[in-house]
């Protein structure tokens, strides 16, 4: 009886703990809501946010609190609150926070104070980033998001598609909700686990994964956010940005500095905006910032709070509104953290009197003297920027030679894992009520149960996702092609473990893949059994049939492809034609249009019976090599006497399918029986690793990578070609990204056959390839050569350079590029030299570019060249 008694006991002091809490709304003082305001519990690290409408509701335990309501631009405010069993209404008014300007910075500088106070907060930057050991919090994440309209043009094009495929509904609000667990650790760990996840997306939406949402790990103490959007707090940032002091306000005893950010020049790449500074101990109180770009305009709020003396985001929100592509609508994404709890590196968790050198000379010349180590910062003297700097880079290298000795992997820069609790989807009504942080708008509401409607009106039409339903075959499959996918879909990876894709002749008429001048017209299609698991294997078993009509020959391939981990190997072989540049320098979209419309056949091919095996290893971050060996028996091919352009030009005709080339003198074309052994190692000396859910990826921008390859033949006719070549990409402040790739090679013994010369990307049409490593104006084959040659592509990416000094062009998209390709062979005495303009982004879908061409330091033609945009 008594245990019964103690039961019953606990279950009412449990469920009456939480009986009550507060809810309201928060408005400023000329009655406008504002959204998303940030309620803090000050007891301890919990909280919520208010919705878009500025609403917000709280539950609490029994007693006394303290609730503190902030929003950016305004004053905080705190209200004690006593809670007992019922849902108290507490509406609140937030007054504008009071800046004033202090005069003295202004008099005694010339320059604007904004610009010290960024600096000292550029310099601290790092240590933001390394003060933290550990911590772990409970997110609260939203995302809501409307396709408002759609214009009559997207609608004509793809209208039923729309609804049919993707479900999308114009007008529907769609929203996704998640609370999800973070662990981070030091130096770039972050595990992140999906505890629960509801959302109203149609079925069409969540089988391609939008399932749940994960929380934003945007820190603006790093370089860059966003990919590649400068940080205010950047060491580049004064490059990009004007800083300007709009006053301070005083908050709980600190000083706070508004800091207007300004672009130099507008683009994708910069914000602009307000952030508020922490005077001394340089830490973003917060920020409202806004960047823009083709077709979107993105804004971004975050409010800070202190734990244990970190200030750490507590309120994230980010709104887009999109019109691009004949779309037009908003996305919006709210995180709130609470629980947090934090563990502090000491070493770094400081705030020594920082001095700016450009303007306190004096003080820093006096500083500058003084040793620096880990107990001057500790002690918090003064230290100039550069001292900061020195010490950073000390104390650094030290920690990672103490985690190399450990036996950590210290090439890591990022490692992020995610899994999904399998209960995600089964949390109750009560669960939610308790853990959802920011209250669901009357919209957000209205599509939850237009969702419900909809999805019980499609009940039927929908499958279960279960091996048990196996995809349902339609003849009309036969004309069209499908893939088909068996078994559980994955809830984190979002793939099927086994899918069986047919793809159909009519699909290649859609590519423009179904003509050439030695097969005529021909009919396509194709095979693949592909599973999977996890990230750590694939396998895929494929074959492709394909009759030619014009030469009345079927042929075919097969091939069978594993992967696991860092390694992979492919087996394949059959009977089929290729190019005889295996890079297919023309592709086939725009060999069937010059084919059928120009009357021009640039692609030239032979068929070959082969078998080939290739073995492929990552071995790591560093090092990759790949190993290949293929036995063919090859047959030269002739054009089909029965193929017709669809525009005949009168007094021309299809040229003959061999090639032209300077150094053939005889009629060894193609190789009719060879074994060709091919091996290459790639070497990335300064590369990182990444690491996504225990799989490591390399991270290798802006740094080398150096391959060099071997090419041998066994036959009555030898060959043995080595070959070296470099890439890098460099990033250049303020004027962009220039890309460059040399590659130098030689035969030790040269080849008797010009299937086996070494061929060039060469381009004759108007359409540009999009390889880098390709020229612009080069004939395909007439240079081909069985000597040595060195080949160097050069080209430079602008932020801003002619036609972009314009900001309505480059937010609205536009790309400007110059380029130098060089060819130099010395066996056909040939120097070629190609230099060229292009702009990218012109109707949102293509680019293009001008070209001259120089041949022996002497001028030879000038071409236009179109690109699409990938």
């Amino acid at each position: 009886m008594r245990y019964h008694q103690l039961l019953l006991l606990c279950l009412f002091l449990h469920f009456t703990a939480f009986a009550g809490g507060v809810k309201g709304t928060v408005k400023n003082a000329q009655g406008e809501i504002l959204p998303f305001a940030s309620i803090l519990i000050k007891e301890s690290s919990k909280g919520t946010m208010a919705n878009e409408a500025g609403q917000y509701e709280l539950s609490l335990e029994k007693g006394l609190h303290t609730l503190v309501f902030q929003y950016l631009g305004h004053k905080p405010l705190e209200k004690i609150v006593s809670i007992d069993e019922t849902v108290q209404r507490l509406d609140v008014v937030l007054q504008e926070q009071t800046v004033t300007l202090n005069e003295v910075r202004f008099s005694a500088k010339s320059e604007d104070p904004a610009y010290t106070i960024m600096r000292k907060t550029i310099s601290m930057a790092r240590f933001k980033v390394l003060e933290l050991s550990t911590y772990t919090a409970r997110t609260y994440l939203k995302g809501t998001a409307q396709v408002k309209e759609v214009s009559s043009l997207m609608k004509m094009m793809a209208g039923k598609k729309i609804e049919k495929e993707l479900g999308l509904k114009i007008g529907q609000v769609y929203v996704m909700e998640s609370i999800n667990d973070i662990l981070f650790k030091q130096p770039s760990s972050v595990s992140e686990k999906v505890v629960s996840a509801r959302n109203n997306l149609p079925k069409q939406l969540e089988s391609q994964g939008s399932r749940f949402i994960t929380a934003s790990r945007v820190n603006f103490y790093n370089s860059k956010i966003f990919g590649d959007v400068i940080s205010p707090l950047s060491p580049s940032a004064l490059a990009y940005y004007r800083f300007k002091f709009e006053g301070e306000f005083v908050e709980n005893g600190r000083t706070i500095d508004r800091i207007r950010v300004i672009p130099k020049a507008r683009g994708e790449n910069v914000f602009e905006g307000i952030i508020n500074i922490i005077e001394d101990s340089w830490y973003i109180h917060s920020l409202d910032l806004k960047f823009a770009g083709d077709g979107y305009a993105n804004g971004i709020k975050t409010i800070y709070a202190p734990f244990k003396e970190v200030w750490l985001p507590v309120s994230y929100t980010f709104h887009s509104d999109f019109d691009s592509f004949g779309f037009k609508g908003f996305f919006n994404y709210a995180t709130t953290v609470r629980s947090y709890n934090v563990t502090v590196n000491e070493k770094y968790h400081q705030s020594p009197v920082v001095i700016d050198e450009k303007i306190d000379k004096a003080e820093a010349k006096v500083v500058k003297k003084e040793k620096v180590d880990a107990q001057t910062v500790l002690n918090q003297k003064q230290l100039t920027r550069k001292q900061l700097e020195k010490f950073l880079k000390k104390t650094e290298k030290a920690d990672k030679k103490e985690r190399k000795e450990q036996g950590e992997a210290t090439d890591v820069v990022r490692a992020y894992s995610i899994e999904v609790d399998s209960l995600y989807k089964k949390r109750s009504d009560n669960f939610w009520n308790e853990e959802r942080q920011i209250p669901l708008t009357e919209l957000e509401t209205k599509g939850y149960q237009q969702a419900d409607s909809l999805e019980k009106v499609n009940e039927v039409a929908f499958k279960k996702d279960s091996i048990r339903n196996l995809p349902v075959f339609k003849l009309s499959n036969i004309l069209t092609g499908k893939t088909y996918n068996y078994g559980k879909r994955d809830n984190l990876y979002n793939f099927y473990p086994r899918s069986l894709t047919y793809t159909s002749p009519i699909s290649q008429v859609g590519l423009l893949d179904f003509v050439n001048t030695v097969d005529g017209y021909f009919v396509q299609a194709g095979l693949n059994y592909d599973t999977r698991e996890k990230l750590t294997k694939r396998t895929s078993l494929y074959g492709t049939l394909r009759y030619a009509i014009g030469r009345k020959t079927l042929n075919w391939k097969l091939g069978y492809y594993y992967l696991k981990n860092y390694h992979s190997f492919e087996v394949s072989g059959g009977r089929f034609i290729q190019q005889f540049n295996e890079n297919k320098p023309i592709s086939t979209f725009a060999n069937t249009l010059y084919t059928l419309l120009g009357e021009e056949n640039y692609a030239k091919f032979y068929e070959k019976q082969y078998l080939n095996f290739q073995y492929k290893q990552r071995w790591s971050s560093h090092f990759t090599s790949v190993i290949s060996m293929e036995y063919a028996e090859r047959n030269a091919l002739e054009n089909t006497s029965t193929l017709r352009p669809w525009i005949d030009t009168k007094d021309k005709e299809f040229s003959s399918n061999t090639p032209q080339n300077v150094e053939m003198t005889t009629n060894n074309w193609v190789n009719p029986q060879n074994f060709v052994l091919d091996a290459s190692v790639s070497i990335r000396p300064f590369a990182k690793t990444s690491v996504f859910n225990g799989r490591n990826y390399v991270i290798n921008k802006g740094n080398p990578t150096l391959t060099i390859s071997s090419s041998n033949g066994f036959s009555d006719a030898n060959f043995n070609r080595l070959e070296a070549s470099y890439e890098q990409l460099f990033e250049i402040t303020k004027v962009g990204t220039f890309h460059v790739q040399a590659t130098y090679g030689d035969y030790l013994k040269a080849p008797v056959y010009f299937s086996d010369f070494r061929h060039f990307n060469g381009n004759q049409t108007i359409l540009r390839s999009f390889r880098f490593d390709a020229f612009r104006n080069l004939e395909y084959y007439l240079h081909s050569t069985r000597g040595n040659y060195l080949e160097c592509f050069l080209s430079n990416d602008f932020d801003k350079f002619l036609l972009t000094q314009s900001n309505v062009l480059r937010l609205y998209g536009l790309k400007e590029s110059i380029f130098m390709n060089v060819l130099s062979l010395p066996k056909q005495s040939f120097n070629y030299l190609e230099v060229g303009y292009g702009i990218l982004g012109i109707g949102k879908l293509f680019g293009a570019e001008v070209v001259s061409s120089f041949v022996g330091g002497k001028y030879s033609a000038t071409a236009l060249r179109i690109k699409f945009n990938r």
